[in-house]
């Protein structure tokens, strides 16, 4: 699983949860561009920071590192292309 796939997936999950970077940003404590980049795939998130992610958005951590069933299923990397500006 690349780093660009997970931050989508963070995306994603802060997005449907309805919150802002800066709302997750400051639930994490780190800043709103840290975050914006782990989103991004530009910095990479350990597995501490990706659990406190998971456990603050409620998803499973498999959520985020899990490949997709099949490229139709879950296919993030379209999706990013087709939402440039998320």
């Amino acid at each position: 699983m690349d780093y660009l796939t997970i931050g989508m997936r963070v995306q994603q999950a802060r997005q449907e949860l309805g919150i802002t970077q800066g709302e997750l940003a400051a639930r994490l404590g780190c800043t709103q561009a840290a975050l914006s980049n782990y989103e991004l795939g530009k910095r990479r998130l350990d597995l501490a920071g990706l659990e406190q992610i998971a456990g603050i958005l409620g998803k499973p951590l498999i959520y985020f590192i899990e490949p997709p069933a099949s490229p139709d299923d879950d296919d993030i990397q379209s999706w990013f292309y087709r939402n440039p500006h998320r």
